[in-house]
């Protein structure tokens, strides 16, 4: 009797046993290895073409004729399932001539940099599209040419910047791919000095080209 009863303990023991140990298996086998679940992190380097519109300059009241120049841009973004978020900055030295109520033009540079926080969309593999939004900061600075400027005027002049690429690109690999992105730009400065009727704010055109390259996180989703 004993015997018999120890046979049926140990067949249940097992029959619970069994469905418990599945399900813990199953558990197991979709935890995510770490380097699924890291966040990807994206560095990029692109050099483009500026094509801005003329700017006139309140603070100073003069017109600034500006023209064609490259510009060199530098980003980190994070990625996720929806694109990536981060940051760019960018810089532009820009030709410059400065007319003034009683002369000119003179012939100059001046900087144009650009600190942004940026939204693209996903890659994929093979070609695909690009949209980037972005909004910052936008700054001429640092002339240099042949005017002497006062204090004020060598000033920074900020503005508000907005931005809006749309392009295409092709993967290399699992973490490379280069891009080909047209980007339009508006710059709201200052309202100080400037007349009515006159805008505050100046767009800018800019084609660029550049590599973009994954620095961690997984290099394909499985």
């Amino acid at each position: 009797m004993d015997h018999r009863i120890r046979r049926l303990i140990a067949a249940l023991a097992f029959a619970g046993a069994a469905p418990l140990a599945s399900t813990l298996g199953a558990q197991i086998m979709r935890v995510p290895e770490k380097s699924q679940t890291r966040r990807p992190v994206y560095a990029s380097l692109s050099v483009g073409f500026l094509e801005t519109q003329d700017r006139y300059d309140g603070q100073s009241g003069v017109l600034w004729e500006l023209g064609q120049a490259f510009s060199y841009r530098g980003s980190l973004e994070l990625g996720f399932r929806s694109g990536a978020v981060g940051a760019s900055a960018s810089v532009a030295s820009v030709p410059i001539s400065r007319r003034t109520a009683l002369g000119g033009p003179s012939e100059g540079d001046i900087q144009l940099r650009q600190y942004l926080a940026t939204f693209r969309t996903p890659e994929a593999q093979g070609m695909f599209q690009i949209i980037e939004l972005g909004v910052g900061l936008g700054q001429w600075t640092s002339y240099s040419g042949t005017d002497v400027l006062t204090a004020d005027e060598r000033k920074a002049r900020n503005a508000l910047a907005l931005e809006i690429g749309y392009g295409f690109g092709f993967k290399l690999g699992d973490r490379a791919s280069i891009n080909v992105v047209q980007d339009l730009g508006t710059l709201i400065g200052s309202k100080e000095g400037v007349p009515s009727g006159v805008s505050r704010a100046v767009r800018q055109y800019t084609t660029r080209v550049g590599g973009r390259v994954s620095l961690s996180g997984p290099t394909r989703r499985r």
